[in-house]
């Protein structure tokens, strides 16, 4: 009878152990955070897409009246891959989902003649396609 259970036993724990290789999503958000810290120190924002699998993680810099337009730092970070799939910083400007697979970045521009009223400075980035964008419409660059 011992026997029976033991062979039970064996199969069932070596199923166990091989279905819970896959990091659940608070382990996922702990080396993300820890990255995230690493990176910006504790100054920093983690927005999800709708489905949780890629993170916008944006360095929150001081706006002073010395510096009313602050870099810009951040990373597009893949939970199923583990990894920074983008990762950027321009001067002045906002990072934002604009839908479940692309960030948008707005850039803050300078001095801006009459013919660029109007326009939109920055880019749209594909988190699937890993294709840049310009606002304005016009693909800029793929990113491998």
């Amino acid at each position: 009878m011992l026997k029976k259970y033991f062979a039970l036993f064996v199969p069932l724990f070596f199923m166990i152990n091989c279905s819970s290789s896959e990091k659940t999503f608070a382990e996922k958000e702990i080396v993300l955070n820890k990255l995230s810290v690493e990176k910006f120190g504790v100054s920093f924002q983690t927005t999800y897409n709708a489905d949780n699998s890629f993170a916008l993680v944006v360095e929150k810099a001081k706006v002073t009246s010395k510096n009313p337009n602050p870099f810009l730092r951040f990373f597009i970070y893949g939970l199923g891959e583990s990894k920074i799939i983008f990762e950027d910083n321009v001067a002045g400007g906002l990072a934002s989902w604009k839908n479940d697979a692309q960030i948008e970045v707005a850039i803050t521009p300078g001095t801006v003649s009459t013919e660029e009223i109007g326009k939109l400075y920055g880019y749209v980035y594909n988190v699937i396609s890993k294709i840049k964008t310009d606002r304005n419409s016009s693909t800029l660059k793929q990113n491998n």
